[in-house]
């Protein structure tokens, strides 16, 4: 209890150096609205968007909705919490034969830890995927969030980020695919009054730089009524800078399956679902008692 008491009262009076704190709700937690638009802009843990295994490119071919849903139990210094959240994609071609897709996640957390207190974090983000080659996609993001929450979790706040993400694939390397993620993005703390409380507008920004491989295996044989399966592992990185933060290095190593559910001439309209674990590391740099633990289980539907 005195740990959350210190970290509290940090997150009170010192905000450039308080967020010690995994239930920091704005920027710097990994249970943030900064991270969940930074890991919306490269999520290479999470639905597998190609379209057919055999071939060299992404998914070209048009429209897909994806909902999703996760939890994750966490844990710091010996407090523990979970994080329930819930999100869905929407994917459409801006004009007929455009190369590009316009994406659209809305992202809904709910934080809670063991002590008591409850956070709920809303997060709308959009982009704009755009393909360099076939198997090189660049997407431009922006993302806004805003939290209500008090006492542990610090004041309720907004915040706006700007992202650049680029996804690079090679196909057939060995019996699999392996894609190389990098994003730079920018986010900062607003004042327009959707989430914070008068009093408790702290002014900060943060760069993040998240870099990441993902290796993809089909499986040989078929699976689940002779549907064609595939596992994927994947290694992210995220590095902040800019104001001091309390978990400036967040690790995720991830594992996941997923499975086509119907097999159709156009392979490009099928449905797919994946199911997978997610373990986060986060090291604060306020303390190594506050480091960050989590595993996060995932499953994701595609159609």
């Amino acid at each position: 209890m005195r740990k959350f008491m210190i970290a509290g009262a940090l997150a009170v009076l010192l905000p450039g150096v308080a967020q010690a704190s995994p239930y920091y709700a704005s920027i710097g937690s990994p249970n943030s609205l900064q991270h969940t638009a930074v890991t919306t802009a490269l999520n290479l843990n999470d639905l597998d968007y190609d379209a057919d295994l055999d071939t060299p490119g992404f998914d070209v071919e048009g429209d897909a909705d994806t909902i999703g849903g996760a939890f994750t139990y966490w844990d710091s210094a010996g407090d523990a919490g979970q994080r329930y959240e819930l999100r869905y994609q929407k994917a459409f071609r801006p004009s007929e034969g455009s190369r590009a897709r316009i994406l659209i996640d809305p992202i809904l957390n709910v934080l809670h830890v063991n002590k008591g207190d409850t956070a709920i974090l809303g997060t709308l983000s959009a982009g704009v995927e755009l393909p360099v080659q076939p198997n090189w996609l660049i997407t431009p993001r922006v993302a806004f969030g805003a939290s209500n929450n008090d006492g542990y979790f610090g004041a309720s706040s907004e915040v706006l980020t700007m992202s650049a993400t680029s996804r690079y694939k090679i196909a057939q390397l060995g019996r699999g695919d392996l894609t190389i993620g990098n994003m730079v993005g920018w986010s900062t703390t607003t004042d327009i009054g959707i989430g914070k409380k008068p009093g408790f507008y702290f002014k900060e920004d943060v760069w993040a730089f998240r870099n990441g491989l993902a290796y993809q295996l089909p499986f040989k044989g078929r699976m689940f009524g002779g549907r064609q399966g595939s596992i994927r592992a994947s290694y992210t990185w995220t590095k902040l800078t800019g104001d001091p933060q309390s978990y400036e290095d967040v690790h995720e190593a991830a594992l996941s399956m997923g499975v086509r559910t119907r097999e159709a001439e156009q392979k490009s309209r099928t449905e797919q679902l994946r199911i997978g674990l997610i373990y986060t590391h986060g090291t604060s740099s306020f303390s190594h008692d506050f480091d960050f633990d989590a595993v996060t289980l995932t499953v994701g539907y595609r159609f």
